[in-house]
């Protein structure tokens, strides 16, 4: 018998290219995906997860079902003639109200339904006694009802039509208004030459999600591991969908829905890529803080939900993609806080403040602690022996980060690598860079553990290596000579010499570039279904965002070299300068025609380095915007242009003032006058001033470029004066006079460079209100006053207003104002940053006379 069957099965091989399908799919597990509108790239992430094969990858066979008129999406669900669907808000409604449904995923972050309305209804008052065309009264309700509250408008002051989801009504006058998806239906407009107003309650800051994805608690209870495969399925159907719109257009148009032409689609797509954003949140993310709103908005006009909470609502992480056997979840179940060993003094890669995990491994472990379900317990050690012991007496399941190959800490096993390093070798300023390791022989070097020590040994069995825990030591041992240079991790290597040897030390090699060291999480040896739970976990990670979280813990090597650069260079022309007058005034009569052309040379250098610097600038401000490359990327690009310009106008000032102080001298020889020395030491003393204060800019953007990791106490006054001070030639040169208030003792716990940032963005805005404007009255009044518990800043100018027409678009993503110099992304940017991370509000009153900006933030911001 047995046979037999491997016969057939040999037989079944060879008819594999007929049959692989069918067989393919028998082996699939069959679900549905329920639709609540027609075939359209509304849904193309779902499409695309089915047509690419990543359901089929995750082990799913899946039906996409077209809406049907009159169809109940949620109840096609719960009674599992689906599995799956897709819905609005309603779904959140209709679990206050009792019904078990579970939020996996919510993919639009702006309201894809508007109003449609004719040219002379400009506002929700003008629909007063109007004809809408909508679906149901309740589904209007939903939609619309907070955003006609706004204007003191009632639902039973419109006289409401059936929904026919044409546009032919419209078209021909026969109402004034329709409930239309803005994804569509004006492109089908414009087609027809049909001009119309759109009323969006976005523009409001009221949001209804139109693309939820949701199942019912029975799925997730009876088939946990499938519903998590078809969540992360579906968004990485949409992440290709939105890179490869008309590729997916193009299948739509063939397989799903012939009568929507390619055109048609390929607009969709591009408004369907406005309303996820996904270059600012995370496809399928969902935003908790507004679905809290939301609830105690349904509550309290529906009157339902009384003590339910969102807990139960979205699906709670724990498995979220991960393949976890039944003893893992169970184990995951009872062990929700796990113990975690920190390195002795490792940071950034690992370390412990004010009780707080911190560094490279805290946000790793914060990631593994979202897909786990697991909370992270930091335990601090004060030296490399106490972390050994506490490891011994089990007082930690695990240790942050431990070398693959480690010997020395035997309680543990390392899980497989996640990442890999070198070593960065820091020495005296006046040691050349060491090319090949073969130099180092006969040299000491130091180290800051002896397990690095016997990794390099094994390496480079020539190299003479001490071990020295305390990091003055080192730095002491090497500035006397004593030893020749540190080997230190890569991503300590700036941290080190910015807290222990800036100025004194530099980076002037590199070891084990070609092997290098690798790095584990450690997992005590009797924990054997926990190192399954964290190899999965970490097998999860991407390796892009693994290097993400290590480059945004990195300082810039970039001081090191420019500023010692710019320096040099500077004293240099300096010392030239004056050997120059010197030898002026021994060969005052012969040597005219030479002085002059030295000074010309000289001033032509003075100005490539301006331009070498600006350049050099550039590159680091780069390097800083890959920091927050996913969440604001293109915002950031738009901020660092005005940051590059202020730097611009912040330096050339003082390099005008060096080559018109240099220019006097000479003209003062050229007009026969006598040069004293005073003069000349005056000369001198102005020009070291002004490389003072190149330096100091330098250190100012410098600072502003480091992101907030936390809030932090802040004297408000300050801080305004720090922004002012970017801003301060730009005013000059426009012959602004800028105007400040600020409350006295005025402290705030604020993510101080993200407040510069908006400030920034609302003084330039303002500054440029005033470039074609010939008044001479040119004012800018900046306030800062404490409300209770909250603060609020005021930026006010008089420039002329705002257009009433774009003051309900200005926080809108892509809308400027500007034309082409504009990115549309400023406004909307600082507007993400105060509510999101301060929690607070900003907001814009324009008249003929001016415009204000306001924004209210917490004074005491949490994290």
């Amino acid at each position: 018998m047995r046979f037999f069957l491997l016969i057939l099965f040999f037989l079944c091989g060879f008819t594999e290219a007929d049959t692989n399908r069918g067989h393919a799919a028998d082996a699939l597990e069959k679900v549905s995906l329920q639709l609540h509108w027609k075939y359209q790239f509304e849904f193309a992430g779902f499409i695309a997860a089915k047509e690419k094969g990543f359901y089929r990858d995750a082990g799913l066979d899946v039906e996409i079902k077209e809406y049907r008129t009159g169809m109940d999406v949620v109840d096609e669900v719960l009674s599992q003639r689906a599995n799956y669907g897709i819905y609005n808000s309603s779904i959140l409604l209709e679990y206050l109200q009792g019904k078990p449904l579970i939020l996996l995923a919510s993919f639009f972050k702006r309201s894809a339904l508007v109003l449609i309305t004719q040219p002379s209804i400009h506002s929700p008052k003008d629909l007063i006694g109007k004809t809408v065309m909508s679906s149901l009264v309740d589904d209007f309700r939903l939609n619309f009802k907070p955003y006609l509250d706004g204007y003191g408008v009632k639902i039973s002051d419109l006289k409401m039509v059936p929904q026919t989801y044409r546009v032919d009504e419209f078209a021909k006058g026969e109402v004034d208004a329709m409930t239309a998806f803005i994804s569509d239906q004006p492109h089908k407009l414009d087609k027809l030459g049909v001009k119309y107003n759109i009323l969006d309650p976005s523009n409001d800051n009221l949001f209804v999600l139109q693309e939820e994805l949701f199942t019912s608690a029975a799925e997730l209870k009876n088939h946990p591991y499938r519903v998590h495969a078809f969540k992360k399925a579906s968004i990485k159907g949409w992440e290709y969908a939105l890179s490869h719109r008309k590729e997916i257009a193009k299948i739509i148009h063939e397989k799903y829905a012939p009568q929507l032409d390619t055109e048609t689609l390929e607009y969709e797509a591009e408004t369907i890529n406005k309303l996820i954003l996904p270059f600012i949140y995370d496809i399928g993310s969902i935003d908790r803080n507004f679905l809290h709103k939301q609830m105690q908005l349904f509550k309290n006009d529906f009157h339902v939900g009384a003590g339910k909470t969102l807990d139960d609502f979205i699906v709670k992480p724990g498995i979220n993609g991960l393949a976890l056997t039944d003893e893992e979840q169970r184990y995951i179940e009872l062990h929700k806080k796990i113990p975690l060993c920190v390195n002795y003094d490792f940071f950034p890669i690992d370390g412990f403040k004010d009780g707080r995990h911190i560094g490279i491994m805290a946000d790793v472990f914060a990631m593994i602690g979202n897909k786990t379900g697991f909370e992270f317990i930091p335990v601090e050690s004060h030296s490399e022996e106490e972390l050994f012991q506490k490891l011994q007496e089990k007082k930690c399941k695990l240790l942050a980060v431990v070398a693959t190959n480690n010997r020395y800490f035997t309680t543990v096993r390392p899980t497989k690598p996640f990442s890999s390093t070198h070593f960065t070798l820091l020495s005296r300023l006046d040691k050349s860079f060491v090319e090949n390791p073969l130099f180092l022989k006969g040299k000491l070097l130091l180290v800051q553990k002896n397990s690095f020590k016997n990794y390099l040994n094994y390496l480079y069995p020539y190299l003479n290596i001490e071990v020295e825990e305390n990091k003055n030591t080192m730095v002491k041992k090497v500035l006397d000579g004593r030893a020749y240079a540190i080997a230190s991790i890569d991503e300590q290597a700036d941290y080190f010499i910015d807290k222990y040897g800036y100025g004194k030390l530099k980076i002037n090699g590199f070891l084990a570039k070609e092997r290098l060291l690798h790095g584990s999480i450690g997992v005590q040896k009797d924990e054997p279904v926990l190192y399954s739970i964290m190899q999965k976990a970490l097998k999860s990670l991407s390796k892009e965002k693994i290097e993400a979280i290590k480059n945004s813990w990195r300082l810039t090597r970039y001081h090191e070299r420019v500023d010692y650069f710019l320096l040099w260079m500077v004293l240099g022309v300096v010392a030239i300068i004056f050997f120059i007058m010197i030898y002026y005034q021994r060969k005052l009569k012969n040597f005219n025609a030479a002085l002059e052309q030295r000074v010309q040379q000289k001033t032509k250098e003075l100005q490539e380095t301006n331009e070498i610097l600006k350049h050099k600038v550039q590159e680091k401000a780069k390097e800083l915007i890959k920091k927050d490359e996913i969440l604001t990327a293109q915002s950031k690009q738009a901020v660092m242009g005005e940051m590059i310009s202020m730097i611009a106008h912040q330096w050339r000032q003082p390099l005008n003032t060096i080559t018109l102080q240099i220019s006097n001298l000479q003209l003062k020889y050229l007009m026969g006058q006598q040069i004293s020395k005073e003069d000349i030491m005056q000369t001198l003393e102005d020009i070291s001033d002004s490389v003072v204060y190149l330096s100091d800019t330098i250190e100012d953007f410098k600072t502003y470029f480091r992101p907030n990791k936390a809030p932090q106490e802040t004297d408000m006054r300050g801080l305004l004066k720090k922004a002012i001070k970017f801003v301060e030639p730009r005013l000059k040169s426009n012959k602004i006079e800028l105007q400040t208030e600020c409350d006295s003792e005025l402290h705030a716990n604020v993510y101080a460079n993200e407040l510069i940032q908006v400030l920034l963005n609302l003084l330039n805005n303002a500054i440029e209100a005033y470039e074609n404007k010939k008044t001479e009255d040119k004012i800018i009044k900046l306030t800062c006053k404490q409300s209770g518990p909250k603060i609020q800043i005021d930026v006010t100018d008089k420039a002329g207003g705002i257009r009433k027409e774009h003051l309900s678009k200005l926080f809108e993503p892509y809308f400027s104002t500007k034309g082409k110099n504009g990115t549309g992304l400023g406004l909307y940017m600082s507007k993400m940053i105060i509510e999101k991370q301060f929690g607070g509000s900003i907001s814009v009153e324009s008249s003929m006379f001016g415009t204000t900006f306001t924004i209210v933030i917490p004074k005491d911001v949490q994290k």
